[in-house]
């Protein structure tokens, strides 16, 4: 009897770890699983819902499903211009961008309605949620058309709330019939269209400086003391070649962020110290995961520790002016952007804008949450007014906007090996009141000014040429 008891409590155990095995993934991380791109049975649940539509603010659809020859079909009207970032959705491939990450509002399976929860239950054929996004395409398609032939990447964000106003990676891919041209996209190994550019990590070049502006005011160097630059400088045995080896002669701090001076800020980082340097970078995110509804790769100081305790002599001389080993992505880099136009405060980033239910009732919209506090408001704007300087007397002059103060900042990024530079170039307008940030990087491009500069200027035109309450 004792054996039998056993055996009896035995599978009485086994039962209860399996219902307690049940109960954690089918309630306590149900919706994680459902949030998987790789959870199939979202995919195979469209043979009986119908997948939402994807617009963009004003309407325009961007993905939608239609019927044709009997048979559902998802269809993007803008072709390539959304991709990577709005993805697809296969049943054979699964699903990338936001068609996967937001699949669960679009297949009504999140915060469901009554309706929706009904015809769940008994599997009934149902229409999902449309998800409307933050995006605008008047400005994606200015953005699309400009890096169009290049590689890299162009962000646009409203510093006062973290909308996300435009994304473009290029090269990109056409998810018109996706699974017919699959092997033809993949065999595009060199252009790497699935690849996401503002979300992959680059050696951010100058740009780095308006990072390291942080850790120079903070440890009490006076930046309006001048300094002068030869054409380059050597700290700790170090050479620090200011670009082409040009000598700046005298200048300040403004026109040394102005005239991107290599040497002025290797010089005052290393004085200001690697715990005044690794304090500002925290406080702008490097290290730290973005919130954001897409994985953003995590910007790095060093290879062996994203965010480290201490940088040697040489290591913090580097990147300072953001080489050594600093990696940053552009979406982060248009982040940093908008913190500076925003007085310091970086607010977390979002594509969407609202979701809304079969009878197109709002069931959920995004309140604007800040992210960092990265400077104070006097920070912010002594980098402002050096960043204006660069538009008006320095290397960002290229994107100068006619009438409209633009506040920017150029860089030409080292990847290191005998290839081309990448040119960054980042800002935001007008300088005196930031409607838009943006940050734009053209892979192996060359200067910031003469590769990333007209893109970026293209873009902060046409968001300023709307009009006022134009939903921009």
């Amino acid at each position: 009897m004792r054996g039998v008891r056993r055996v009896a409590l035995g599978m009485a155990f086994s039962f209860f770890m399996l219902s307690l095995g049940l109960v954690y993934w089918q309630v306590v991380q149900a919706d994680t699983l459902l949030e998987n791109p790789a959870n199939r049975r979202l995919i195979l649940m469209e043979n009986r819902v119908n997948r939402g539509g994807i617009f963009d603010r004003n309407g325009e659809i961007l993905a939608q499903n239609q019927t044709s020859n009997g048979k559902k079909v998802r269809v993007y009207p803008k072709g390539e211009m959304y991709e990577p970032l709005l993805g697809y959705s296969s049943v054979k491939y699964g699903s990338s961008g936001l068609e996967g990450s937001t699949a669960d509002w679009l297949l009504g399976v999140r915060n469901a309605t009554p309706t929706q929860t009904v015809q769940q239950l008994f599997a009934l054929p149902r229409q999902g949620n449309d998800v409307v996004l933050t995006l605008d395409s008047r400005l994606q398609t200015i953005a699309y058309n400009a890096l169009k032939g290049k590689m890299g990447a162009a962000v646009a964000i409203d510093p006062q709330t973290g909308k996300v106003l435009a994304m473009v990676s290029q090269p990109s891919f056409d998810p018109t019939s996706l699974e017919e041209n699959w092997a033809n996209i993949n065999s595009r190994v060199q252009e790497r269209p699935f690849e996401n550019r503002a979300f992959s990590l680059f050696p951010p070049g100058s740009v780095m400086k308006v990072v390291t502006s942080a850790a120079l005011f903070r440890s009490g160097i006076n930046t309006t003391d001048l300094y002068e630059s030869t054409g380059s400088a050597i700290i700790n045995g170090q050479t620090i070649n200011e670009q082409n080896g040009k000598a700046f002669g005298w200048v300040n701090y403004n026109m040394a962020l102005a005239n991107s001076s290599n040497a002025y800020f290797a010089t005052f980082g290393v004085q200001a110290g690697d715990k005044n340097f690794l304090s500002a970078v925290k406080g702008f995110g490097f290290g730290q995961k973005i919130p954001f509804e897409l994985d953003v790769r995590m910007s790095s100081i060093t290879k062996a520790d994203k965010l480290p305790a201490k940088l040697t002599t040489n290591l913090l001389a580097a990147s300072t002016f953001g080489q050594g080993e600093v990696l940053v992505t552009p979406f982060h880099m248009a982040l940093i952007a908008a913190g500076i136009a925003n007085h310091g405060v970086i607010m977390t980033p979002h594509l969407v804008e609202r979701v809304l239910d079969p009878t197109q009732t709002v069931i959920f919209e995004p309140k604007p949450q800040p992210w960092l506090t990265a400077l104070s408001k006097e920070e912010a704007d002594k980098i402002t007014s050096a960043m204006v300087t660069a538009v008006t007397d320095g290397t960002a002059a290229p994107g100068a906007l006619p009438n409209v103060q633009v506040a920017g900042k150029t860089g030409s990024a080292e990847p290191g090996g005998d290839v081309p530079t990448h040119g960054w170039y980042i800002a935001f307008a007008p300088a005196e009141a930031p409607r838009i940030a943006v940050a734009v990087m053209v892979e192996n491009g060359g200067t910031g000014g003469g590769a990333a500069a007209p893109i970026a200027r293209q873009i902060m035109q046409e968001a300023l040429s709307q009009k006022v309450g134009d939903k921009l």
